[in-house]
């Protein structure tokens, strides 16, 4: 049997002897949308330190659900930001994260970006 770490989870024994278990949930959730002002130049997804358990990120869409971006808009660190999220990809993705300004994206055209929401703790 192989043995895990679980890094946010509190652990627990009852007096009958089952295992009890209390995960920390998320207790507010912001969001809004980053626009990125010059293509090719990273910007922070927000500006502040925001800590935080995920953040979603995806691309904007208008009231009858068309896209709003022609290109795709790429998330990652300061360094490098290589994870693409299609013009079309209203999904996005959910980043497991400790603080949201760690996130960067890079537009491919000027005034284009994501949508995106914080679940913080």
């Amino acid at each position: 049997m192989a043995k895990r770490w679980l890094n946010s989870a509190d652990v627990e024994i009852s007096e009958a002897g089952a295992l009890l278990m209390e995960m920390a949930g998320c207790t507010s959730l912001a969001g809004g949308t980053k626009t990125g002002a010059s293509a090719a130049t990273p910007e922070k997804l927000v500006a502040a330190s925001t800590p935080c358990r995920f953040v979603w990120v995806g691309a904007r869409c208008d009231a009858d659900g068309s896209a709003l971006n022609t290109k795709p808009v790429f998330l990652g660190d300061a360094g490098n930001q290589n994870i693409p999220i299609m013009p079309v990809n209203f999904e996005g993705l959910l980043v497991q994260i400790d603080d949201a300004s760690k996130l960067c994206v890079k537009v491919g055209v000027n005034g284009e970006g994501v949508a995106y929401r914080v679940f913080a703790s």
